[in-house]
């Protein structure tokens, strides 16, 4: 019995039929939601359930997977798919999605329609709307409006004021771990923005925290700073420098790190330089000392040699 459901099921979904099918407890379903009912320039939620808001809730929820297609010869083509894990019960809300998008990703909120606080997506929003509507399949259960879309923004105009108010980001609150031995990431990878920049696959908004980090620099370790044949400024040179510019020659500027960032290996391999570079004229210093304190006790000697002629010249008696 549970394999003809399940082939009744993929019929339904593959076909786009507007059904209910149940297939176990009460709320598994397979149904559609219609589209934003408005056509092009339309910016839609999708109510999923009631939510907790100060009062004790019964059993709401919304498991499975939402999607929305545009598509034809003469049409636009939009692919947008959610799989949604939200629930709803006794004094809180949990929620966290998945999002698969040719365009922009589907969004978590919370609104208030017609005076009850709801569990909500935002639809991705492009000119052109979903012609083919919003297909359900899953689990829900609502003790208010269950899986409705309903429209905030028309060709720029904010509609349904009255009964949609208070859309607010839902910040997910559950932990999907991946229980894997490898996990493998083919494309960009993006932590904490949906912002990709060109040229990097990996981008975090935020902190990181890790046991070690390994960078590969190449060729570009600055050994040759040892190198005889390396010439560096003088002090001079490089006061004069610092003096001009307020930073060392070759180490970018606060302006350009503000507005550009660092690259972690050229910066650690430049900053070595520096070190190097430091080091060498650490030990210049060092012998112009050491000639100095020769020179000084050279003359100290002569000096000495000066003293002792002179006292044996005063205390010689004279005859």
């Amino acid at each position: 019995m549970k394999y003809i459901y399940s082939l009744i099921l993929s019929f339904l979904v593959i076909t786009g039929v507007n059904a209910q099918v149940l297939t176990g407890p009460a709320g598994y379903k397979v149904i559609s939601l219609g589209d934003n009912g408005l056509g092009d320039y339309t910016r839609s939620l999708i109510l999923l359930h009631e939510a907790y808001n100060g009062t004790l809730l019964p059993f709401n929820n919304a498991i499975g997977t939402i999607t929305g297609f545009r598509g034809n010869a003469a049409a636009y083509n939009r692919v947008n798919i959610v799989t949604v894990n939200t629930a709803s019960s006794y004094n809180n809300n949990l929620g966290t999605i998945q999002s698969y998008a040719g365009d922009s990703p589907w969004k978590l909120k919370t609104c208030i329609y017609n005076g009850k606080k709801y569990m909500a997506l935002e639809v991705p929003y492009a000119d052109s709307y979903h012609e083919k509507g919003f297909q359900f399949s899953g689990w829900t259960n609502s003790t208010g409006e269950s899986l409705k879309v309903i429209n905030y923004m028309s060709n720029g105009i904010p509609v349904n004021q009255t009964i949609l108010t208070d859309i607010q980001d839902f910040v997910a609150n559950m932990t999907e771990t991946h229980n894997v031995q490898q996990m493998n990431v083919f494309g960009n990878l993006n932590i904490g923005t949906d912002v990709t920049t060109p040229g990097y696959q990996f981008q975090v908004k935020g902190k990181v925290r890790a046991q070690e980090v390994l960078v590969e620099t190449g060729d570009t370790w600055p050994d040759y700073v040892f190198e005889p044949s390396y010439e560096k400024l003088s002090l001079t040179e490089l006061d004069k420098f610092i003096q001009t510019n307020k930073h060392l020659p070759e180490v970018p500027s606060a302006k350009v790190v503000q507005k550009e960032g660092i690259k972690l290996g050229e910066m650690n391999a430049t900053l070595l330089k520096k070190i190097e570079e430091l080091t060498l004229y650490v030990i210049e210093q060092d012998k112009r000392l050491n000639n100095k304190d020769e020179d000084l006790n050279k003359l100290k000697e002569k000096l000495n040699s000066f003293e002792d002629k002179l006292n044996r010249i005063v205390l010689t008696p004279k005859n």
